[in-house]
């Protein structure tokens, strides 16, 4: 009589995730899915269109659009890997407008014959809270909530190795 080792197999079964936690993933795509669109409609109803500086918020968005698609979809390491590179890459394209924006508002502060009086801590102060300038400081920030909530949703698994 002779017995058989057990079988093993290179790749891992998967079961799914505990119900909270897939809670969880959905809750964070679907903030994810608001935020871009309230970002795309803030971007149309201000007509940001004018210039190649002003598309690139767009561009940010439609990298949001793809990786979530990709993570929604998959949730493959390969995946996971694009899906935060994609995310950090709109990072960056966040933190450029919020500069962008914060500039522009500190040089329209020129026009007021007050400026050269205030320190330029307050100038760059007056430019970030839009107290000159029209440029929104925050509206960039909207990119860079939805990629921080994508990277979150990236760590949470749709399934799990089995142990």
């Amino acid at each position: 009589m002779t017995s058989t080792p057990p079988r093993t197999t290179d790749r891992p079964t998967h079961r799914r995730a505990p119900a909270g936690t897939t809670a969880l993933r959905l809750g964070l795509l679907a903030l994810v899915a608001i935020g871009i669109g309230g970002a795309a409609l803030e971007l149309a109803f201000e007509r940001h269109w004018q210039s190649f500086t002003q598309l690139i918020p767009w561009f940010a968005l439609a990298l949001l659009v793809a990786a979530l698609a990709l993570l929604a979809l998959r949730d493959s390491p390969r995946v996971v890997t694009v899906v935060r590179v994609l995310a950090g890459a709109v990072l960056l394209a966040s933190a450029y407008g919020v500069f962008m924006h914060v500039s522009v508002n500190h040089g329209m502060g020129g026009m007021d014959s007050s400026w050269d009086s205030l320190t330029p801590l307050t100038q760059w102060w007056y430019a970030l809270t839009k107290s000159v300038g029209n440029a929104p400081p925050l509206a960039p920030g909207m990119l860079a909530q939805s990629s921080l909530l994508l990277l979150l949703a990236s760590l949470i698994s749709k399934t799990k190795p089995a142990s």
